[in-house]
């Protein structure tokens, strides 16, 4: 079975998470790229005015279609509390191509389970597992075990 890793990172730590995933099951991986710059203070106070308000980013094309694959895994930071604009976007254009979904989310504070929340609303169905990821337990290393976990209820998936 074919399983697709889509992640947006602005930091780096859900691209981590999401690359070390992929690893553990041998997924392909799709980084997704906005055309609006995050970087900085003032990159950092619109991607969470955006988040608030539930605006999608404007996407650079990507290369990987998620039709193509039985499992896409979708890995997203939790930016204000909520969905990052850019998985936001991806999701509205891309939901009715997914057969099966596992969300993966990364959180500074909190905010992961709104994020699911959101991403379910988008997608119209359940996901088959979650994952939620604090950025300290990523950068430290501390949670290769909930990877590893995550895995195999993939691999599970994906045999049966």
């Amino acid at each position: 079975m074919k399983t697709l890793v889509v992640f947006y990172s602005r930091t780096g730590c859900t691209r981590k998470a999401a690359i070390d995933l992929a690893k553990l099951i041998e997924a392909d991986v799709e980084e997704l790229k906005e055309r609006t710059n995050r970087h900085g203070l003032i990159g950092f106070l619109v991607a969470g005015f955006d988040a608030l308000l539930g605006r999608p980013a404007d996407l650079l094309p990507v290369v990987h279609k998620p039709e193509t694959y039985d499992i896409v895994i979708v890995a997203s930071p939790v930016w204000a509390f909520t969905l990052c604009p850019a998985m936001r976007a991806w999701l509205r254009r891309e939901a009715a191509n997914i057969r099966r979904v596992v969300f993966l989310c990364t959180q500074g504070g909190h905010g992961a389970e709104r994020a699911m929340l959101h991403m379910r609303a988008i997608i119209g169905r359940d996901p088959l597992t979650t994952l939620v990821l604090h950025d300290r337990a990523i950068q430290t290393g501390d949670c290769a075990a909930s990877l590893e976990a995550c895995a195999s209820e993939v691999l599970a998936y994906s045999a049966g």
